[in-house]
């Protein structure tokens, strides 16, 4: 059995900045997991009034080097970059 992750790719095009919410809902995962990867330093957070926000290019970077994301999905955010 393959283990699946369905990536929403669309709010990491329309935005620069993301809160924990949106990318709980992005990756599927629990906020806990989010911290822990923030505590591995594999993903930087940034604290602005009382919200932690995540740049989208770093997630993006975050989930090309774990290889979550495909090459297509990559050269989209970059189009959409342009």
């Amino acid at each position: 059995m393959k283990n699946e992750i369905n990536i929403n790719t669309t709010m990491l095009s329309e935005r620069e900045f993301i809160n924990i919410n949106d990318l709980m809902e992005i990756l599927g995962t629990s906020q806990n997991t989010i911290y822990r990867i923030c505590d591995r330093k594999e993903l930087n957070k940034y604290k602005y009034r009382g919200v932690n926000w995540f740049k989208t290019h770093e997630v993006i970077s975050y989930l090309n080097s774990k290889g979550v994301l495909s090459s297509i999905d990559h050269i989209k955010m970059q189009m959409v970059d342009l």
